[in-house]
């Protein structure tokens, strides 16, 4: 079966490191699925209880050595969840939604309207 579905949405998987998180990605847009990995620097101090909560810069690298722009990441703990935004010059480019699982942080987004 073709796949004729236009998913416009991505998985994350945040793994923490000394310096911030490192990330493995995938994205499925209109007419492609990329994939790749991301290293994060921690720009907020470290929050003991949410680790994965604060502020982050970040770059991409897809599967073919490109490398995105860096952006700032917002991870903000809310009851039982995460909430991710991306942005580059102030501006909104993407939006998540995630939970802990064995010290990993798993997330879906998609960009922002």
């Amino acid at each position: 079966m073709q796949d004729k579905f236009d998913y416009n949405i991505g998985s994350v998987i945040y793994s923490e490191t000394p310096e911030g998180i490192n990330a493995k990605w995938i994205f499925k847009g209109t007419d492609q699925v990329q994939h790749g990995t991301g290293e994060a620097r921690r720009l907020s101090v470290l929050n003991e209880d949410h680790r994965f909560e604060g502020e982050f810069e970040i770059t991409y690298i897809d599967q073919n050595g490109y490398k995105s722009p860096t952006l700032n990441l917002v991870i903000t703990f809310i009851s039982d969840y995460y909430h991710l935004a991306w942005k580059t010059d102030d501006q909104l480019t993407d939006i998540g939604i995630g939970m802990e699982n064995e010290g990993k942080l798993i997330a879906s987004y998609k960009k922002a309207d």
